[in-house]
């Protein structure tokens, strides 16, 4: 499912896991799309406390530490404001299952 609706993002996070990656090492679940203000990638994750961070990486720039969103507003925001990318991202997967 694509963004399209900011009740959209409820889906999204529910489903997250069969959604995204899982890191054996870290121990999370993961997905990765455009930062496109910043010219690098965002890397949304999932841990074992269900507790969702960001991560920002790019040529010119790297987060010191993964920001975890403490209210879901915050992550319905950032998902909304990142939604072209997000989709972006999402439709070769959708399109492979």
């Amino acid at each position: 499912m694509l963004i399209k609706k900011k009740n959209d993002i409820a889906f999204i996070l529910e489903n997250f896991k069969q959604l995204a990656q899982w890191d054996a090492t870290g121990q999370k679940f993961y997905f990765v799309f455009a930062d496109r203000k910043r010219g690098g990638q965002w890397t949304l994750m999932n841990n074992s406390e269900d507790r969702f961070s960001v991560h920002g990486l790019g040529e010119d720039y790297m987060d010191e530490q993964e920001h975890f969103f403490d209210e879901s507003s915050q992550i319905h925001s950032f998902l909304w404001e990142n939604r072209a990318a997000f989709n972006a991202a999402l439709k070769p997967a959708t399109m492979c299952s």
